[in-house]
């Protein structure tokens, strides 16, 4: 019995469609302006982030996806947005597939 179990989620897995993170809208990406774009209309395109971290002293969001079927990935999004202090963007990157 203890085996079975994990044989029912293996099976499940690898013979489904299952997703990670959060979907979000692309379009808004080409919007995105370092030193323009603020955090609050960062917000208003895409919702909360999934993770909000520091790095080198400066706030950044991440927002990702990943979408698989019969355990092979088939859609992937990540947007890397790092803040100023000032609450504009000082960078950003977004990669898909």
């Amino acid at each position: 019995m203890g085996r079975i179990i994990p044989a029912i989620f293996v099976s499940l897995i690898l013979s489904g469609c299952f997703y990670q993170g959060r979907n979000f809208d692309i379009s808004p990406v080409r919007n995105i302006r370092n030193d323009v774009t603020t955090q609050r209309e960062i917000y208003a395109d895409f919702g909360e982030p999934l993770r909000r971290g520091l790095e080198n002293g400066l706030e950044n969001w991440v927002y990702s996806y990943q979408y698989y079927e019969l355990g092979q990935l088939r859609e992937s999004k990540d947007l890397y947005v790092v803040f100023n202090k000032d609450n504009t963007v000082r960078s950003y990157s977004f990669t898909s597939r």
